[in-house]
């Protein structure tokens, strides 16, 4: 979806790959990855915008992201907790949740720091909604927010250059106009 509209078309080796692991009294688990080529960390997080979109008005806020070590796939995923989620949480927090894998990045939702009191909850839950993801997760949408926008809008950032009305692309995008050229 995300590559159609983009005027992209999706071969079996440029997709996105989804999973999900549902228990209705337990738990709820979304993932995005790619199994045979490098899908940009912006896509995958606007696939899994989407999801969370849907997905949070049935169940509400989820528990926790993670990835895991060693995933060749890349998989972000997210987890909700319906019942001991205290227990849940712990699990992910000592690297016991899975037998076979380990976690290597962990966010847990809604955790209340100490001094976590910059922004009111209110504020947090507009933005919240304004990407499509928990708050939490916006440092990682920022890793990658060119491709997380084109991919989420179907439109690429564009920053006109007031001066010569020059368009201004990032610095990734021209190094590797410019390698292209070379070859």
């Amino acid at each position: 979806q995300y590559r159609t509209n983009n005027g992209e078309y999706m071969s079996s080796d440029k997709c996105l790959s989804f999973y999900f692991k549902f228990s209705s009294n337990e738990f709820l688990r979304i993932g995005v990855g790619s199994i045979f080529s490098k899908i940009s960390l912006g896509e995958k997080m606007a696939a899994l915008s989407d999801f969370y979109s849907i997905l949070s008005e049935e169940y509400g806020e989820p528990t926790v992201f993670y990835t895991t070590k060693d995933d060749d796939e890349q998989i972000l995923s997210m987890h909700w907790a319906f019942v001991n989620k205290e227990i849940e949480i712990k699990k992910f927090e000592n690297d016991t949740y899975f037998d076979d894998a380990k976690i290597d990045k962990l966010i847990v939702f809604n955790k209340k720091e100490k001094n976590d009191k910059i922004l009111s909850d209110k504020t947090r839950e507009m933005i919240s909604k304004k990407i499509g993801l928990p708050f939490e997760l916006i440092s990682l949408v920022d890793e990658d927010l060119e491709n997380f926008a084109k991919h989420k809008n179907g439109k690429e950032i564009v920053i006109p250059d007031l001066k010569d009305n020059i368009k201004i692309t990032s610095f990734e995008k021209k190094l590797s106009k410019k390698l292209y050229l070379l070859k």
